[in-house]
This record gives structure tokens, C-alpha cells and sequence, in this order.
């Protein structure tokens, strides 16, 4: 199950990350020809299709420099990027960038693959077009494209996809109702762990839980922040209670870590473990800051879910949801709930009825079983 899971995660992120640069790329292509008035570098450098369409040109082109940087982004992930020195490995993606492309261009200019030999190099030589002004301007374009598009990533990537067309229109300046599911997620006996592994290693533990996080990108979550050991997580309110994806998320987060005890406690003497709170409600959506800005989430909603959180521990529970989380879910067949005494939540005057969330053991077997097979 959790091979699948982080299967549906990998692909997910190559598609999403090749259709992202498929559409970029077939817009600045079309921007280029426009902005310079020069279409025949398209058909020059890739003059092997025969074709004098500009767009299907253009087309084939976008796809395959997608292809190709979608594998670039996938050599320098994240696992490997926090091995190496940042700045070694920001020149060495921008350059493989930029020489990638670059053979791609000369390898489309009228070159069968019949050529390739030791003996008749020469001819390769002479096959290739002239690389004047022309080429040369566009390889700067290209450059600063692939700069931008890496800078739009990174913002996405910080604003979150959901918020991102917001943002861009500028809907976000002035504040927005929405009714959304918070969940706040927090790593147990933190501290402890913090004097046993020292700072760095403990950051390092920090990293790998977080990357296992990602599993809740398949239940259509987004992550709103990092806090410390802990997050933020929160969804549309119909996408978190389509199929109980608010409850599922929690559950294939904490699979992941359980199947992958055995590389935790090797590399950290422990085996993580996580308590939760959801509520749901209303909260404000805005932009706020001057010189740094940044989306923020404001209401009762997650102040609440933060308290449900906190009592986790004294009410002996993993993971608890609020009342108004649990009418509005659909009756969870694969999950037990149970209802906990009222509780006084710091801060509220009203008392708070939570629920203790649970899978059912025959959920666990099946799971089991389907591995098995």
C-alpha cells in the first residue's frame, strides 16, 4: 500500500511538473516568435519535421525540451539537492539546462542518426547551422525562460497551487471567506528526541518526516505551513470531505512512517509518532505583509483545530476531530469514532466535544493482505 502510495506521488509530481513546463514553454516559444518577428529559428533548427506550421513547430519543440527538463528536475530532487552544497548544485542544474537545450537545437538541425561515426565527424561539422545573432539571442531568451520558470515553481511551490491563481489576480488583497478543514499535525515527545539527537541530527529526522508528509498530496491536502516539527494541513472544505480525505491523510502519513520503521530506527535509534486535530468552519484568506508577503489563513477555525491538538495526549488519542468535522463526514465505514468527554479548550468559553479517530482492524488486514499478494 505504501509503494502505491508513493508511486501515486511520484507521478503525480512528473505530470503535473511536465504539463507546468509544457504549457510555459509553448507560451514563450509563441511570445518569442512574436516579440522578435523571428519564426524561421524554429524552422531552421528544426527543419527535420519538414512542416511549415509554426505552432505544431513550436508544439514539438515544447515537448521535448518539457521531457527533458522534467528528467533534469528529477536528477536534482530534493532527497539529493540537501546532500551536496545549494549553490554547486544551482549552477550545476542551470548549466545542464542550458547545454541540454542547446544539443537538442543542433541535434534538430537537419541531422539523421545514419551520420553519427568516427569517420564522417567532418560532416557533422558542416551540417550544423550557422549559429549567428540570431541563435545567440534566442540561447539568452532561453536562459532567462528557464530562469523564470524555475523562479515560478518556487513561487507556486510557496503560495500553494490552490491559492496561486488568487494570487495572480490579485483577489487576495482583499480578504476572502472560505470554509475549509484545518489539520494541525505534531510530532510527539519532540523534545526528547531533540536532546538525544542533538540539533542536526534532529533537523535532519525533521526533513525525512516532512518528505513522507507528502503522502497527503494524494488526498488532495495542501500543506499551509511548516512549523517546526508539526504542520499545517488543510483542504477545500468538499475535497477533505470527498471520499473522508481528511481522515485518510492522517492514516496513510502514519502507514508510511510505520512501514518505514526499520530505516528510521537505523538511521535514528527511534521510530517517530504523531498526534492530530481537524475541525472545520470559515476561515479569512488574505495577503498580508509589505516587504514580505505571504498567504495567511485567519478564524477561529484553526485555533480551534490547534486546541483539539493539544489535548490529544491527555485524552489518550492520536487523533482527534471536532463535532462539526463529524457531521459533516460521511458515515466512515473504514474508520471508528468515538466520542471523548467535553473538554475545556484554552481560550474557549464554550465547552468542545472531540472525537477519537481510529481504523478498523479489518481496514489493517486487507491492507495487509493486498501486500501480500
Amino acid at each position: 500500500m505504501v509503494f502505491l502510495e508513493k508511486w501515486n506521488i511520484r507521478i503525480n509530481k512528473v505530470v503535473q511538473n511536465f504539463l507546468l513546463h509544457l504549457v510555459f514553454w509553448y507560451g514563450s516559444f509563441l511570445f518569442y516568435a512574436f516579440l522578435t518577428g523571428e519564426d524561421q529559428i524554429f524552422k531552421v533548427y528544426l527543419n527535420f519535421l519538414s512542416i511549415d506550421d509554426l505552432y505544431f513547430v513550436i508544439l514539438v519543440l515544447s515537448v521535448c525540451i518539457s521531457l527533458l527538463f522534467t528528467l533534469v528536475d528529477g536528477l536534482f530532487s530534493y532527497r539529493v539537492l540537501r546532500f551536496f552544497p545549494r549553490r554547486l548544485m544551482i549552477f550545476l542544474k542551470s548549466l545542464l539546462y542550458l547545454a541540454s537545450a542547446f544539443i537538442l537545437i543542433l541535434l534538430a538541425a537537419r541531422l539523421p542518426v545514419t551520420v553519427f561515426t568516427k569517420e564522417n565527424y567532418t560532416e557533422i561539422l558542416r551540417m550544423l547551422p550557422d549559429m549567428g545573432i540570431h541563435f545567440y539571442r534566442f540561447l539568452v531568451y532561453f536562459y532567462l525562460s528557464g530562469f523564470l520558470i524555475n523562479f515560478l515553481k518556487a513561487v507556486i511551490r510557496k503560495v500553494g497551487p490552490g491559492n496561486f491563481q488568487h494570487w495572480m489576480l490579485g483577489m487576495l488583497n482583499k480578504p476572502l471567506e472560505q470554509e475549509r478543514i484545518f489539520m494541525f499535525i505534531d510530532m510527539k515527545d519532540s523534545t526528547s528526541y531533540a536532546e538525544k539527537l542533538g540539533h542536526k541530527k534532529f533537523s535532519h529526522l525533521v526533513q525525512d518526516v516532512f518528505n513522507d508528509l507528502a503522502v497527503v498530496d494524494n488526498y488532495q491536502a495542501e500543506i499551509y505551513q511548516y512549523l517546526g516539527d508539526g504542520a499545517i494541513i488543510s483542504w477545500r472544505l468538499k475535497d477533505g470531505l470527498r471520499h473522508n480525505n481528511c481522515l485518510k491523510a492522517y492514516f496513510a502519513f502514519a502507514s508510511v512512517i510505520r512501514k518505514r520503521r526499520r530505516y528510521y530506527k537505523r538511521r535514528y535509534k527511534l521510530e517517530p509518532q504523531f498526534k492530530a486535530g481537524a475541525h472545520a468552519g470559515k476561515v479569512m484568506v488574505l495577503q498580508v505583509g509589505q516587504i514580505r508577503r505571504e498567504i495567511s489563513y485567519n478564524g477561529d477555525t484553526i485555533n480551534t483545530a490547534a486546541r483539539i491538538e493539544s489535548v490529544c495526549n491527555e485524552l489518550n488519542s492520536s487523533f482527534l476531530i471536532s463535532e462539526n468535522l463529524k457531521q459533516q463526514l460521511k458515515e466512515p465505514k473504514e474508520f471508528t469514532l468515538t466520542k471523548k468527554k467535553e473538554v475545556e479548550l484554552k481560550g474557549k468559553r464554550q465547552k468542545l466535544d472531540v472525537y477519537a479517530v481510529r481504523e478498523k482492524q479489518k481496514t489493517r488486514k486487507k491492507a495487509k493482505k493486498r501486500k501480500k499478494k
